[in-house]
């Protein structure tokens, strides 16, 4: 595996379920994950604005320079430009991205346009702003291709919530296909979130949740950037065989590859060390 492939491919939510780590001991990992041998891997720390505070104080006392972030504004719309405050007032918080959620109740439309409207009115300087779109809506052709392009054409870009805490967070093969070969015939880069800490796809011992793998996911990116009917690319995401999944990884080109990781740019997980063991397991990354 290149490490095109991975590279920046985890963003550290470990402050979120089900890790659900206190602030201190958030930020330590993700220190130690960055002085790690599979620092190329990692992405920013994932906070969300209601956090803040805790950031600064764990900042001062772990004596750390400065953070890569990507703020989660959990207000919506009306609390982007007091976060964004909030993060310019502390010089140690470098913001790489911004992560919004459209209200869950309403109109969609009306719902993206108010993140948009206040995305465009925020001080995004070099970071990558995201709208959490409702899948629902993106899996519908009815509504998909007025829906994202709001955000894309502004250069916005759609954030998909693949789990959580109960099972209806997590999307069935069909809805997660269907909104990926939306997002994906627009060529416009997006980013998962939750449920996706482990490389293959599988039922949780513990919960019983049907979880994606991250793995099948860039299976299902490449298969929809090369045209893949949304059936196919529902196929692989179910696929829970290892061989299958690793051969598939294993066979794509470089082209290919980067396609991939121009349109799934990352995903945010609350452990980084699992999907690092899992790929270690599967053979398609070695200890260095």
């Amino acid at each position: 595996m290149t490490d095109q492939l991975l590279r920046a491919l985890l963003d550290d939510a470990s402050l979120f379920p089900p890790a659900n780590l206190p602030m201190p001991a958030a930020v330590a990992a993700h220190n130690r994950h960055a002085r790690a041998w599979y620092s190329d891997m990692c992405g920013p720390f994932v906070c969300a604005d209601t956090r803040l505070p805790d950031l600064r104080t764990a900042l001062t006392s772990g004596n750390v320079a400065a953070i890569d972030l990507s703020l989660v504004v959990t207000g919506g719309a009306d609390a982007v430009a007091a976060a964004l405050d909030a993060v310019a007032a502390d010089p140690r918080m470098r913001l790489r991205a911004v992560e919004v959620p459209a209200a869950k109740d309403g109109d969609p439309a009306q719902a993206v346009s108010a993140v948009v409207s206040a995305l465009d009115s925020a001080p995004l300087a070099a970071a990558a702003a995201y709208v959490e779109f409702p899948l629902r809506a993106v899996a519908d052709p009815a509504t998909a291709g007025p829906l994202l392009a709001l955000a894309d054409e502004r250069g916005y870009r759609p954030k998909l919530r693949t789990g959580g805490t109960t099972a209806d967070a997590f999307p069935d093969e069909a809805t997660l296909a269907a909104c990926l070969t939306a997002i994906i015939d627009r060529r416009t880069p997006f980013k998962c979130t939750a449920g996706l800490h482990h490389a293959l796809r599988h039922t949780a011992a513990d919960s019983g949740f049907e979880h994606h793998g991250f793995l099948n996911v860039l299976l299902a990116v490449s298969a929809a950037a090369r045209g893949s009917p949304a059936a196919e690319v529902a196929a692989l995401l179910a696929e829970r065989d290892p061989e299958t999944v690793v051969a598939g990884i294993s066979g794509l080109d470089d082209d290919a590859i980067a396609e991939c990781r121009y349109l799934f740019t990352s995903f945010g997980t609350c452990s980084t060390d699992e999907p690092v063991a899992d790929l270690v397991a599967l053979g398609l990354l070695a200890r260095r």
